[in-house]
């Protein structure tokens, strides 16, 4: 083992020295030719390239028939603190940011513009619409219940969602709030 891993550094390393000169066709090599099974050349640059690990997951079909802007937003200030009170009747203790909590009915509201992972969480899922633009509902529980709209259909945007989740520790419809603020804020985010 020593040996052959002895031999593989050496032939590593025997060619790292560099090679001086430019590159050209030989003139007398026979013109390339495409193999005998080939009737059409592949126009698709995917098999050639790696998938990027830091591309976001795609949910399956996505239909997008308003696109959003998904670039310069306030991840976490979509919606303020009148809105989740109107949605709840509760009344906020927070003027703004990620996370809303409510007294009367006690609940806790998370709000973001994100990545999609309806496909790694737990509960029943529910293909839906917001504004002609595909999202999902996700009910871990009757206390809990999340609603992701897409924003874009472009592969290369980072955060392609926004996303509303609610849970209620009193009595409270989460799916009804969780849609009617997942509305709210699609609405409001610029058209791209």
């Amino acid at each position: 083992m020593c040996l052959s891993l002895g031999l593989t550094l050496a032939a590593v390393t025997g060619c790292s020295e560099q090679v001086k000169g430019s590159a050209s066709a030989d003139p007398n090599a026979a013109p390339a030719t495409a193999p005998a099974t080939s009737k059409k050349p592949s126009t698709s640059t995917s098999a050639s390239k790696p998938a990027d690990p830091t591309a976001p997951k795609q949910q399956g079909d996505v239909k997008i028939t308003t696109k959003k802007k998904v670039t310069g937003l306030e991840t976490c200030g979509v919606l303020k603190a009148a809105d989740i009170e109107a949605a709840t009747g509760g009344k906020s203790s927070a003027d703004g940011g990620c996370i809303h909590s409510t007294t009367g009915p006690s609940t806790v509201i998370t709000q973001m513009v994100t990545v999609p992972e309806v496909a790694d969480q737990e509960g029943e899922k529910k293909k839906i619409e917001i504004g002609g633009n595909t999202a999902w509902q996700v009910s871990a529980s009757k206390e809990d219940c999340q609603v992701t709209v897409m924003l874009t259909d472009d592969p290369t945007a980072i955060t392609p969602a926004f996303s509303v989740s609610v849970l209620a520790i009193e009595e409270l419809d989460t799916c009804a709030t969780a849609l009617k603020l997942a509305t709210q804020g699609f609405d409001r985010i610029p058209n791209a």
